[in-house]
């Protein structure tokens, strides 16, 4: 039987503190979020695609990429809120981390 481990993970900030509203991370992005853990030395990028209405996370240091749900799904996200709970969901699920998460924007936009 698997066991679910407790993860500690504290947020130290929120989307909506980075000062940019959601369509402009859709729509042609000219800036990219990207997620610091502060027990790992990667990034993790966040993709959002709105031509096939897409959000993945991805890490070529950490060789890891993962959807959220309504990347799966291929729904887009409402609000700054909604995905900020999807990005932390999703990193609790898929990478082992105990550290605190940030959000920082970044001008340099990564399609993978």
């Amino acid at each position: 039987m698997y066991k679910l481990k407790y993860n500690k993970m504290k947020v130290l900030n929120n989307l909506t503190d980075l000062g940019i509203s959601l369509d402009e991370l859709y729509d042609e992005p000219k800036k990219q979020i990207n997620i610091h853990l502060s027990d790992k030395f990667y990034v993790f990028h966040v993709v959002l695609d709105n031509r096939g209405v897409d959000c993945k996370i991805s890490s070529m240091g950490a060789n890891l990429w993962f959807r959220t749900r309504n990347g799966q799904n291929y729904k887009k996200y409402s609000s700054l809120k909604a995905l900020q709970i999807a990005l932390v969901n999703s990193v609790k699920r898929y990478v082992e981390t105990e550290g605190n998460l940030s959000f920082k924007l970044s001008d340099e936009v990564y399609s993978i």
